[in-house]
């Protein structure tokens, strides 16, 4: 949406002098961002299944991989490569995709992958992903993380396909490697996502929002409510307060049909803006924890979108969702907000049942580890006392 600044109204001649000056500033920032590349020996570029795709940031691969400014990585286990020739002689033969399989729909297929259970692949995914993230810190302490691996189907022959997968030994790769979501398996702070990538390539494909959606899916399979790691980057900002928007909007549409079973309350506002007749109205009232409930977000993200929208309200001392008829799709055409989802609501894989028992069986694992070092320190205890007593 096109926001009107100041500077808009001033000579055309004034406008062009910034322009010029903020394209010297960006050519300026841009040499010396490749100047510093150059100096500190850095990755600028990786081959990645059919793509060649220019890094960000850097990532702390082996120093001897970053000699060549280029790292070749092998699409299926993520391993990374100083030549071509290297991963042309690879002939991986590990599984891809891998991990257990939670959401399917026409085009893309996302995979669920322990960090426990598959170290290296996730300590290589880790490394990938800070190539493009500025914020990352976690690569290789990854054994409290679930990942979310997203891979498009193959639609057709690409028509410029690596020669190493025109061999007559090796078929052409069915999916695609897009990008992932990674999550705490116990999060006190109730975090649903830590880390979100989804390569440039792919990008405004709304992968992202998916990923997204499929994160939330998933924690109100497991009876409760989460939201992203703090603080969030303003890409990331922007990309949850859309969900959010969406996902506030669409299930307040999905109460309007039973809104007569809501309090009704009148109230007086405005006719019109800039009128200063008022006039009543009669408006709905539901919890915020039914909201939150419906849509798997934390109460304090609820009350935000809420805001945003100018659907909060105050009553009786607390904060109340105000209806109002008509309100929300009022708010649908002003903002222009597309409640619709990205994913296939019947593309989920997994029920309530297997969250809890993933949950339950997590919980678990971890108390068996905390009791079997608990039983190591108390055999050490008794061979020191045993010692000491001789």
């Amino acid at each position: 949406m096109r926001t009107e600044h100041a500077h808009d109204k001033q000579p055309l001649e004034l406008n062009t002098c910034n322009l010029k000056a903020d394209e010297t500033s960006t050519k300026a920032k841009l040499q010396k961002t490749h100047g510093d590349q150059e100096t500190n020996n850095e990755i600028r570029r990786i081959f990645i299944g059919n793509f060649s795709i220019a890094t960000w940031y850097e990532s702390p691969y082996p120093d001897e991989y970053k000699q060549g400014h280029e790292l070749y990585i092998c699409e299926r286990c993520l391993k990374y490569m100083r030549f071509r020739q290297t991963l042309e002689m690879h002939r991986c033969q590990e599984p891809f995709p891998r991990g257990r399989l939670v959401y399917e729909d026409a085009t893309s297929s996302l995979y669920e992958v322990d960090g426990k259970e598959e170290k290296l692949f996730c300590q290589n995914l880790c490394l990938l992903s800070k190539l493009f993230l500025d914020q990352k810190t976690v690569y290789y302490d990854i054994g409290c993380f679930m990942f979310y691996v997203l891979v498009e189907k193959q639609r057709s022959l690409p028509p410029l396909t690596p020669s190493f997968y025109k061999s007559a030994e090796t078929e052409l790769p069915e999916y695609t490697f897009v990008g992932y979501f990674s999550k705490e398996k116990s999060s006190i702070e109730h975090n649903n996502l830590a880390c979100i990538l989804v390569l440039p390539p792919f990008r405004g494909q709304n992968y992202g929002q998916l990923l997204i959606e499929l994160s939330y899916e998933l924690t109100k399979l497991e009876g409760t409510t989460g939201g992203p790691e703090q603080p969030l980057s303003s890409q990331g900002f922007h990309s949850y307060r859309s969900y959010w928007r969406r996902a506030v909007v669409r299930a307040l549409l999905g109460e309007l049909p039973s809104m007569e079973r809501y309090l009704l309350r009148t109230c007086e506002r405005n006719l019109h803006k800039g009128s200063k007749r008022k006039v009543k109205c009669a408006q709905r009232i539901f919890s915020l924890s039914r909201l939150a409930k419906l849509t798997g977000i934390r109460i304090e993200e609820v009350i935000f979108t809420l805001d945003d929208l100018g659907l909060l309200d105050s009553w009786i001392g607390r904060h109340v969702v105000c209806i109002a008829d008509e309100k929300i799709r009022q708010v649908i055409a002003e903002r222009r907000i597309n409640p619709s989802m990205r994913m296939d609501p019947n593309g989920l894989l997994v029920d309530e049942d297997d969250e809890m028992r993933s949950s339950s069986s997590t919980e678990s694992s971890a108390t068996s580890d905390a009791n079997a070092s608990t039983s190591e320190e108390e055999e050490e205890e008794e061979e020191s006392a045993s010692s000491s007593a001789s």
